[in-house]
């Protein structure tokens, strides 16, 4: 069974994207977690294609040098998987044991699973009770493709670590999120922005509500420069991070951007708005932005404004012990909204379920 719940204590958190790697690792033993290491390496294009790894040659290579740069020893390593080879669903069951809905689950599963059973790892928690039907308790149920799992295991294998777990996006998420701000009885929206593609968790006391993955990223940006301009992607990429100043029109990129944050707003409405429709008396309090697009100027305040919701930039490492004689504090500011992930991976613990 893909242990997707399990906590794995001092593991290392690797978050493989289509732009970069991250890695966090920390000393999650006392009150507050401590950073020991951080750091991104960038992937070229197309190392990853819908979420695939294309080149893991290259990734691993990637990743090596990452871990050697920060002189990384262990060799425990958590990281995560998304998009369409993961299906989150919670379904709604008579009250009964574990063992008991262990044995349900083995001969009723594929009822509740749109893959070939042989095709899929799976793994379900009892959440609690059922809101409306007291002999009825909830249990979260996800299933990820075991192609995709294989894929990113043997990545790390390559790279010389051991995969210890492979979670999924959304969990590793929620579980940054808590450990930074708690849930309580908050219902947050947790919307992480990567180059290709974002994932929204809107989750209510650490539990996932609605899961989606929406087709929007930074690198929508950079090829509109592109085609623009008629430039290199790469020179599109600079343009877009702000570090050829002056050789373009002002006005025409700012159009630019803001046609593409129109569309990116569009999207996060419509997944919104379908969530409503699934729930419609379960407000969403607060949207949460993280990843590394989410750092566009305004992006924050357009969203809000649009989506009638307060808008804030999650930085999971501003909850974190950080030894300024170690690390540049600007840096850790700045790098922290796009460490979400990982740095939820990298707060597993062994004896936890």
């Amino acid at each position: 069974m893909l242990s997707l719940f399990s906590k794995v204590e001092n593991l290392v958190g690797l978050d493989i994207g289509s732009h970069s790697v991250k890695l966090v690792q920390v000393n999650a033993s006392g009150t507050k977690p401590k950073l020991l290491s951080m750091g991104i390496a960038p992937l070229p294009r197309d190392s990853l294609i819908e979420g695939r790894v294309a080149k893991p040659e290259v990734v691993a290579s990637a990743i090596r040098q990452l871990a050697s740069h920060l002189d990384i020893k262990k060799k425990l390593v958590a990281t995560s998987i998304s998009g369409y080879d993961v299906m989150i669903k919670k379904v709604e069951l008579p009250t009964m044991t574990e063992s008991e809905l262990e044995t349900r689950m083995q001969s009723e599963l594929g009822q509740y699973i749109p893959y070939n059973i042989d095709e899929v790892d799976v793994d379900y928690q009892i959440i609690d009770v059922a809101t409306d039907r007291p002999n009825f308790m909830d249990v979260l149920l996800v299933a990820a493709k075991k192609e995709s799992i294989n894929d990113f295991s043997n990545i790390l294998r390559l790279a010389g670590f051991d995969p210890y777990v492979v979670d999924v996006d959304f969990f590793a998420l929620s579980n940054s999120f808590e450990a930074t701000y708690g849930f309580e009885v908050k219902r947050v929206a947790l919307l992480d922005m990567g180059a290709n593609k974002s994932i929204m968790n809107i989750a209510h006391k650490g539990v996932p509500i609605f899961t989606r993955s929406i087709s929007i990223g930074g690198n929508q940006i950079t090829e509109k420069i592109r085609e623009f301009f008629n430039i290199s992607f790469e020179e599109a990429e600079s343009v877009k991070l702000g570090e050829v100043p002056g050789k373009y029109p002002h006005h025409e990129l700012e159009e630019i951007f803001v046609s593409a944050v129109s569309d990116w707003v569009t999207e996060c409405r419509r997944a919104v708005d379908f969530y409503y429709h699934n729930f419609p008396d379960q407000s969403i309090d607060s949207l949460y932005l993280s990843g590394g697009s989410c750092r566009i100027p305004g992006l924050d305040k357009v969203l809000g404004e649009n989506m009638e919701i307060p808008v804030e930039i999650f930085n999971p490492l501003s909850h974190v012990q950080c030894d300024t004689k170690q690390f540049d504090q600007s840096y850790v500011d700045y790098i922290g909204p796009q460490m979400a992930i990982s740095l939820g991976l990298a707060l597993r613990k062994t004896k936890e379920k």
